[in-house]
């Protein structure tokens, strides 16, 4: 497969980080390589206004376009070693 993934947790304090370390273990499996670079939502609920929608903090924001950054680079890198 040879393709990047990169993730993206919520939950309370930790954001869902414990899980995103577990997860990054099997996607190795099918030859997937995972980034880095994530990012981490704790309480997410704080983030969601009256209307439903989600208002991401600045440091989320930032973690969101490293994390998109990083995976066009390995996607790009990636890309050499796909089977057609």
């Amino acid at each position: 497969m040879q393709k990047p993934v990169a993730f993206v947790s919520y939950a309370g304090a930790s954001g869902g980080l414990r899980s995103t370390q577990m997860l990054k273990q099997v996607v190795t499996t099918p030859n997937m390589m995972p980034i880095v670079d994530q990012v981490n939502i704790p309480f997410f609920a704080k983030l969601i206004d009256d209307k439903g929608t989600f208002m991401p903090n600045e440091t989320i924001t930032k973690s969101a376009e490293a994390m998109l950054t990083e995976l066009e680079r390995w996607s790009n890198a990636l890309k050499a070693m796909r089977v057609k």
